[in-house]
């Protein structure tokens, strides 16, 4: 990386958080030249970076540089460009690669199609959701089905798992998928109602509205008990869409500032540019994406 600072990857690790590096201008840095690093965080800065100035078109690069890792943060943060950045066709072709290959990406394709927040994911999670061979990727599909078509967490996300007493007085562990997926279809059909076109965006059983989303994750984190998991979520989604830069809701992954989340939200809300974001279309930074 000639004539260009390494940047640390314990800095840029981050990214699997969200789209900015506390003490790091990304901005200062070339994408084209990140994307040609040698350090695979480096390529994800430079992917996040291309993406961000509204280069779209960087996300058919996510599987060669993904593949090249097992690490966690490595993936999580390609799952969030491809899902956030990205939309539907996109996230197939992300994920096309690793089909079939034993790799476990089905929890991360879970994660990336639930952030697409298009309606016609919803039938892509109940396929998976059916497939899923394993607890974890189930209980991610139920939260992104909640996510999606419950503003609060609901019967949705509570999931399909029952406990049942046996003849023998034992405890009995169940998939009730036969009265889940009804529960998650119903409501996908009162959603789909409200809809002007059928693959508008949707978020909390609505139509998503970046405006409104801010306005309602100004009263989450203000409330007496937030859902933690629901705000990482959303404010993931408005920092996504708006590049307001977010990273200071939580001290730590589990302690939200309810204070700076706060300022950060009222600042966005008293701003003009509220007036750039129109009810039923994702953003990127600002840029819009398409269905």
């Amino acid at each position: 990386m000639a004539r260009y600072t390494s940047i640390p990857d314990t800095k840029l690790k981050q990214l699997s958080l969200g789209f900015y590096v506390p003490g790091v201008d990304l901005s200062s840095y070339d994408p084209a030249r990140l994307l040609q690093s040698d350090e695979i965080w480096e390529q994800i800065a430079g992917l996040f970076l291309a993406c961000e100035v509204g280069d779209l078109s960087a996300l058919h690069r996510i599987p060669s540089i993904i593949k090249e890792s097992d690490a966690y943060l490595v993936w999580q943060a390609g799952t969030n460009l491809a899902g956030l950045a990205g939309n539907l066709s996109s996230v197939k072709d992300v994920f096309k690669p690793f089909e079939k290959d034993g790799s476990g990406t089905e929890y991360f394709m879970t994660i990336a199609l639930g952030q697409t927040l298009d309606p016609d994911a919803i039938e892509m999670l109940l396929t998976l959701h059916n497939d899923a061979s394993d607890e974890e990727t189930r209980y991610q599909i139920e939260r992104e089905l909640s996510y999606l078509l419950e503003d609060t967490n609901g019967p949705i996300i509570r999931g399909a798992d029952e406990s049942i007493e046996s003849e023998d007085e034992e405890t009995v562990h169940i998939i009730n998928r036969q009265d889940y997926f009804p529960k998650v279809t119903a409501a996908l059909s009162l959603v789909r109602a409200q809809l002007p076109v059928p693959n508008t965006p949707i978020l909390g059983g609505k139509v998503f509205d970046v405006v409104k989303l801010a306005r309602r994750l100004l009263e989450r984190v203000g409330s007496a008990a937030p859902e933690i998991g629901r705000i990482h979520r959303h404010r993931l989604i408005f920092e996504a869409a708006t590049g307001v830069n977010c990273a200071a809701f939580f001290d730590s992954p589990v302690k939200l500032n309810s204070l700076q989340a706060t300022a950060i939200l009222e600042t966005f809300l008293d701003s003009d540019d509220v007036k750039r974001f129109v009810p039923g279309q994702r953003y990127f930074f600002g840029h819009p994406v398409g269905a």
